[in-house]
């Protein structure tokens, strides 16, 4: 099946991503983990061994990637944006420059030596606006690291696209909705046919082959049905991995907040997820603690670190409690600090990670204050 057998266009909404006609026979062997980046059994026993670090004193802690973040800036001004791009107010711990090629140098040195497979770029904006992208990029494959890339595809020409596929990298394309004219109104500029585009061209080089292909969409109550009934099917379909996700709110408005799922309906959502994979022959249920569709429940402190602009290390850029900074001390130096001892021997799953509970006594008594409305 290909990308144009799933898509048709209204004459008011534009281009629309349709997925009511895929049945599990168009099924076949769709990817359900992305690349150097969902929890596999590596990834378990990379758990493992942090655990018997902290309990035992002995060896080295040990790490299946790194956020990498920088202050690039963003062509899109999507509502509710994450790192606040869209009030033009980053993050205070994306505040800083672009890390000197000495400082690049030395955070992945020590990543390789942690055991570190691959970097994320998951931010402050969109990587490809930077002019030194793929020379960032060319860095970090040279040090034998793969890579994933959250990215909103739209800045991608064909010949850059086969330049990531040769270097296995793996792309987390950001849409907002599967129909046209709404995903340009809440990314403020007219791209979804530029991000489709990149999407139709990874498919034809065949990175969904290998879960190096993944649409990421986050969920409101405004797009929820066609989450469901329209981008997974879509996905599944066409072998990419969904990243379908709820809308975790950081700097936002009350207005924004107003489109999350509650705990309740976010339970409910997961259910029905779960349900239409089930229908598309895909089998997974939702357990405590999960964001993601048909991924175990976060546990990202306990097998990745982050690092930010201003030198600040952090244990996940959601929770971000502080190990050290790049600045005062090696980053060799604080991922072998009690302050990371303590994290992984205090480890609970945070209240921005629990989105599906199985009843209301699970959900978190003490939230962030972007999600104390939604309790």
């Amino acid at each position: 099946m290909q990308l144009k057998e799933l898509i048709k266009f209204k004459k008011d909404d534009g281009i629309v991503i349709r997925g009511p006609n895929v049945q599990s026979k168009a099924i076949i062997n769709p990817a359900r983990h992305l690349k150097y980046y969902s929890v596999n059994k590596e990834t378990e026993e990379i758990m493992a061994h942090n655990l018997k670090w902290v309990k035992n004193g002995e060896g080295d802690p040990r790490f299946q990637f790194v956020y990498i973040m920088l202050p690039t800036s963003c062509n899109q001004v999507c509502r509710g944006c994450f790192t606040g791009q869209d009030k033009s107010k980053l993050l205070a711990n994306l505040d800083g420059p672009f890390f000197r090629n000495e400082e690049l140098e030395a955070i992945l040195g020590t990543a390789k030596q942690v055991g570190v497979q691959a970097v994320i770029y998951a931010g402050g904006g969109e990587l490809f606006t930077w002019k030194s992208a793929f020379d960032y990029i060319d860095r970090i494959i040279g040090h034998g690291l793969g890579m994933v890339i959250f990215t909103n595809g739209t800045l991608l020409s064909n010949a850059e696209i086969a330049w990531v596929n040769d270097r296995n990298i793996a792309l987390i394309i950001s849409i907002r909705d599967t129909i046209e004219a709404k995903h340009n109104q809440l990314v403020g500029r007219p791209h979804f046919r530029l991000a489709l585009k990149t999407i139709e061209e990874c498919l034809r080089l065949g990175m969904q082959g290998d879960g190096r292909l993944a649409v990421e969409m986050p969920v409101t109550i405004n797009n929820e049905n066609r989450a469901l009934n329209d981008l997974l099917p879509f996905c599944r379909a066409l072998g990419i991995v969904p990243w379908i996700e709820e809308f975790i709110q950081i700097s936002t408005s009350n207005e924004e907040q107003s489109v999350c799922h509650d705990f309740g309906r976010a339970r409910e959502f997961f259910q029905k997820m779960a349900a239409k994979d089930a229908e598309l022959g895909i089998v997974w249920s939702p357990e405590h603690g999960t964001r993601m569709i048909d991924q175990p429940q976060c546990r990202r402190p306990l097998y990745s670190f982050t690092v930010y602009p201003n030198g600040d290390v952090v244990d996940c850029p959601s929770h971000s409690r502080k190990y050290g900074n790049l600045k005062e001390e090696p980053l060799e130096r604080i991922l072998d600090s009690e302050r990371v001892r303590e994290v992984f021997r205090l480890f609970e799953y945070c209240p921005c990670s629990v989105f599906y509970t199985d009843g209301d006594e699970q959900i978190p008594l003490a939230l962030p204050d972007y999600l104390e409305e939604l309790r």
